[in-house]
């Protein structure tokens, strides 16, 4: 039998867990508006980050990681856990749980 304490702290490790995901897609929208806003006036996706005056300092810093397909496709993904991730795909404009190809 668990005790209640147990309880508590795992549902406490599932919201933050959820609180972190939400903070982090958050974030991730606002540097997709650079991006979309930086294809509307170049007519290209950035090579980088830096294009958009995110300052790239190592692997975790910033926590995202950006990725350009081509000139229009690109995904943005960040770490939520140990081996997951999740990714934002500019086909689909959508963030996704799960790495696939993308729709050119």
């Amino acid at each position: 039998m668990m005790k209640p304490g147990l309880y508590i702290l795992g549902a406490a490790c599932v919201l933050c867990g959820c609180s972190y995901e939400s903070r982090m897609t958050d974030g991730g929208d606002i540097v997709i508006e650079r991006i979309e806003s930086y294809k509307d006036s170049v007519g290209t996706a950035p090579a980088s980050l830096s294009d958009i005056g995110i300052a790239v300092v190592d692997e975790g810093n910033p926590p995202y990681y950006y990725q350009r397909i081509d000139s229009v496709h690109y995904t943005l993904s960040f770490s939520n856990g140990v081996g997951e991730s999740k990714t934002y795909y500019s086909d689909s404009r959508k963030w996704e749980d799960f790495p696939r190809a993308i729709n050119r």
